[in-house]
């Protein structure tokens, strides 16, 4: 796998030539990283008495917009540091001296995704899903606080030795909202494999840019191979803004359409057709990690963004349509046994009887029960046997067993409500058994009384807890990893 393509306003500047001794109050250890825009060290802070990783950009004196963008950046940094997310890297300080500005942040152990690909073959479609999954929410959380990334790439994904992901490099992250001369004066920043058809244009971006991006790695991971991937970056900005990428199925086959559908809605050239938020895409990726996807004999048309189905429409039945359907299968099987006994009664009064005795008058079976279809639940009807009175006394000898009239059945009680507020998301187990993911799992209809539920999010302890439902009524449980 060849490297990413890279273009930076700062490509042509160069790192610090020697490793420096300190950088702000960090003593540096050794380089342990080097990209187009800086250098990161291996350092330590003496005041705290911890491990950082410091990533110092090189600064030009000469560039006319300089001061500006030293105060953007740094103010753009504070606004990181305020990140406080298990998925995106913890930021711990910022600062310039007299050839660079630097960011320290937490030291991570493990291997960036870029590297991962190189060196893996692709994941299955559910781990993958479960991986981006947890990186749209990341996202989705600094979107929320006013921070577009704009340079989201499988290099400033890191992987722990749990394979859980983290974000890095929200350092050159725009402030929404805040794209005027200060942003024209950056030119084009960003990877042109990942960058959104309207960033490779130099237009004002929004939140849908950083959707466009995930969704290019998530093709990436599921497929082996880049979306966009053009000799020269000049070919490569052209697939980005008019080409979509081959279909999945036509890279590897096996690949549930669903996923696809998910891909292409995000990898949509025009922003509108796209998720319009990344906690979106968040939502449809744990679904589809988190539920199992009935095989589907027939591909779907394209896998473009215009057949893309909202998961959040999957419903799980509801136990008062289960118990309406045991109520009318109870009811047949009633209506059989009594006219099974009826005909019964016939037989065996004829046998007694003999060759001279009165022949009996035939037992008509009552009629079946009329089932209403779901939903409603009403007691099944089932109708009474004749009267015994028309039905001839046999010889003495002969021994009638009785017909026993039916019980009635009680209406099935009105079920309560589970209401759901799980955040980010986390599959739910109840009474033992997986009934789906949370967001967009919200409302469960159960019998009344008690029931364990167990909420389960990959990245954190299990969390368990028993309600107490009432007919009628509405349970609410929260819950936030």
């Amino acid at each position: 796998m060849t490297p990413a393509l890279a273009l930076d306003a700062r490509d042509s500047k160069e790192a610090p030539p020697s490793l420096p001794e300190r950088i702000g109050r960090f003593i540096i250890r050794e380089e342990i990283g080097r990209g187009s825009n800086g250098v990161v060290y291996s350092a330590s802070d003496p005041v705290l008495g911890r491990d950082v990783a410091i990533k110092a950009i090189p600064i030009d004196p000469a560039e006319p917009d300089q001061v500006a963008l030293e105060a953007a950046f740094l103010q753009e940094a504070k606004i990181a540091a305020g990140l406080n997310h298990p998925s995106i890297v913890t930021v711990f300080d910022a600062g310039k001296n007299e050839s660079m500005v630097y960011i320290a942040m937490e030291r991570l152990k493990g291997l960036d995704l870029h590297h991962w690909l190189a060196t893996n073959r692709p994941m299955s479609p559910e781990g993958a899903a479960a991986l981006i999954a947890r990186v749209a929410d990341a996202v989705h959380f600094a979107h929320r606080r006013g921070l577009i990334h704009r340079d989201i790439k499988p290099s400033n994904i890191f992987l722990g030795r749990d394979m859980k992901p983290k974000v890095l490099d929200f350092g050159i992250a725009l402030v929404q909202g805040k794209q005027g001369k200060t942003d024209a004066s950056r030119k084009l920043i960003g990877t042109p494999n990942y960058m959104s058809p309207e960033q490779a244009l130099g237009r004002a971006l929004d939140a849908r840019s950083d959707v466009f991006s995930i969704g290019a790695i998530l093709y990436e991971l599921v497929t082996g191979q880049r979306a966009f991937d053009g000799a020269d970056v000049d070919e490569t900005l052209r697939m980005v803004v008019k080409t979509d990428p081959p279909p999945l199925s036509s890279v590897r086959p096996g690949i549930p359409p669903v996923l696809g559908e998910i891909i292409f809605r995000a990898l949509a050239k025009d922003p509108t057709h796209r998720y319009q938020t990344a906690g979106q895409l968040r939502n449809d990726l744990a679904a589809f990690a988190g539920r199992p996807v009935a095989p589907s004999t027939t591909p779907s048309a394209g896998e473009t963004a215009a057949s893309a189905v909202p998961l959040s429409h999957w419903h799980l039945p509801g136990p008062g349509a289960i118990a309406a359907t045991g109520l009318a299968i109870v009811g047949l099987t009633l209506t059989f046994i009594i006219w099974y006994w009826g005909h019964r009664v016939e037989v065996e009064s004829a046998d007694a009887a003999g060759a001279g005795a009165a022949p009996m008058a035939p037992i008509v079976p009552p009629a079946p029960a009329k089932v209403e279809p779901p939903p409603a639940p009403p007691a099944v009807a089932i109708a009474p046997p004749e009267p015994a009175k028309e039905i001839r006394r046999a010889a003495p000898a002969a021994r009638l067993r009785p017909v026993l009239a039916p019980t009635p059945i009680a209406a099935a009680p009105e079920p309560g409500v589970l209401s759901l507020a799980i955040a980010p998301w986390g599959e739910v187990f109840l009474d033992g058994t997986s009934v789906g993911v949370s967001p967009p799992l919200n409302h469960i209809e159960l019998a009344s009384g008690k029931h364990s539920v167990e909420v389960r999010n990959s990245g954190f302890p299990a969390y368990s807890v028993q309600v107490d439902i009432e007919a009628g009524k509405k349970f609410v449980l929260q819950h936030r990893f």
